[in-house]
């Protein structure tokens, strides 16, 4: 696996300008040793290595892939993932992440079950099996359940989501979260990785916009 010196990558951050489309600013500070030890000894699992070393060696948040990496931050005596209009409190991250392939299927078996206008005599009717339909998909699709042993690391827009797998067999691996929209939460991917760390995860995002830039 390849190295990848972190303190470098955040003298290479403050050197790159945002590009037109996206704002950022500088990485957040740096957890210090003890607050990251106070980090997880608070979710009780430890982080993978690559991203504790970002923590303590880029920023506890800041410039990444899409909106950029969220930030983790102490509110109120606890330490939470902060994203634009929410806060992510852990919880379960000891249990082992449940997935190991792509559970798209999921939702594309439940829209196979979506009410037929002209199945139902009354319009009334009609409406409450949507409202039914939408209830369960609320349930079955968006079960918490789906990331235990995850956390949100990265927000795309539109409720897209990407998270750190921390337990089980996935862990330290990057899933993409595309429930919104019907793909359901699938492992990130690049060329000649099936798999994709935080740190591959990361640095192929670093090294795009580097050479953008150039």
């Amino acid at each position: 696996m390849q190295s990848i010196n972190w303190p470098e990558i955040r003298e290479r951050l403050l050197r790159m300008t945002p590009p037109e489309d996206h704002t950022w600013g500088d990485p957040e500070a740096p957890l210090t040793s003890a607050e990251l030890d106070e980090l997880q000894h608070q979710i009780g699992v430890e982080l993978p290595t690559d991203y504790q070393r970002f923590l303590r060696h880029v920023g506890r948040g800041g410039p990444g892939p899409f909106f950029g990496i969220l930030p983790v931050r102490k509110v109120e005596g606890r330490w939470v993932w902060c994203g634009d209009r929410y806060q992510y409190s852990p919880v379960h991250l000891a249990e082992p992440f449940p997935l190991r392939v792509s559970d798209w299927r999921v939702q594309a078996d439940l829209e196979t079950e979506y009410p037929d206008w002209f199945s139902f005599a009354r319009q009334a009717n009609y409406e409450d099996a949507v409202q039914a339909w939408h209830d369960r998909e609320l349930d079955v699709v968006f079960d918490p359940r789906r990331t235990y042993g995850a956390i949100p690391i990265c927000d795309e827009g539109c409720g897209l989501r990407e998270w750190l797998v921390v337990t089980g067999p996935e862990r330290g691996h990057i899933w993409l979260d595309h429930r919104v929209d019907g793909r359901g939460l699938t492992p990130a991917w690049l060329p000649h990785h099936r798999r994709v760390t935080f740190g591959q995860w990361y640095l192929d995002w670093l090294e795009t916009c580097e050479a953008a830039q150039r």
